[in-house]
């Protein structure tokens, strides 16, 4: 039930001095569909690391809603440390309660020794694997890198994402830049992008569809996700203002997760 969280990336370039298309402490909420059940709802905050120059704090605060609170409650929370220059994850942190599971683990890359260091829980031994060629990405890195990444119609890269303590990589492409409908709004200018994994990895299989929006916030909108759960789909329902926050009724959907302590 990670959702659109768990895909697979990797890959070796630098990006080129540009700003950020986020400002301070933007807040993005998240509906997450599984065909027509409403099953969660993710928060991504993204913050400059107190204390640490050219470092952004990614925070993804997930919660379970609708009938999946029910049977198989969701309170996680993941946090990425990125260096913005050059792009690579410094530190990956995951708290995790779901369907009574409490799961804590923390991956570590040290670059300069091509080492990743993996702590799987409390009270257990840190574990350590070899890291692949150039920067890595974790999950909270790889997504904020797709919305600063200057994309390009008919690009392809690959990236090289750290899931625990495997190295996995994924072929991230954009596909079109242009006036697109998305279900029923007005056609507008996006980007849309098609990541899928490579490599020999059998358990991440699947893809993943992005539309942003192809201005200077670049703010995802809309995500189709495929993996071995299902199929689902992700909208931007607060944090993006009029125009951008999906509202099918008219009316704003309730972000359950103002009123869970946090």
């Amino acid at each position: 039930m990670r959702v659109f969280l768990l895909l697979f990336f990797g890959g070796i370039f630098s990006c080129p001095a540009q700003t950020l298309p986020w400002p301070e402490g933007e807040k993005l909420t998240y509906l997450i569909e599984w065909g027509i059940v409403h099953a969660a709802e993710g928060t991504f905050t993204a913050t400059a690391e107190h204390g640490k120059e050219g470092v952004q704090r990614f925070d993804l605060y997930l919660r379970s809603r609708g009938p999946i609170e029910a049977f198989y409650p969701i309170r996680s929370r993941f946090v990425s440390l990125t260096q913005v220059k050059p792009w690579r994850s410094l530190e990956y942190r995951q708290d995790r309660s779901e369907g009574g599971n409490l799961r804590t683990r923390k991956t570590i890359p040290e670059y300069s020794v091509k080492l990743g260091r993996f702590w799987p829980g409390p009270g257990k031994p840190e574990e350590n694997f070899d890291l692949p060629e150039g920067p890595c990405e974790d999950f909270g890195s790889m997504l904020y890198h797709l919305r600063y990444h200057p994309w390009k119609k008919g690009e392809s890269i690959v990236w090289n994402i750290l899931e625990n303590k495997e190295p996995l990589f994924g072929r991230m492409t954009c596909t079109e830049i242009g006036e697109i409908e998305l279900g029923d709004r007005e056609p507008r200018r996006l980007i849309q992008l098609r990541c899928e994994p490579v490599g020999a990895s059998r358990r991440h299989q699947g893809w993943l569809d992005l539309w942003m929006t192809d201005d200077e916030r670049r703010l995802p909108l809309l995500a189709h996700l495929k993996f071995r759960y299902g199929t689902f789909q992700i909208h931007l329902i607060r944090g993006g203002g009029p125009g951008n926050d999906w509202m099918p009724d008219g009316e704003p959907i309730p972000v359950f997760s103002d009123t869970d302590h946090r």
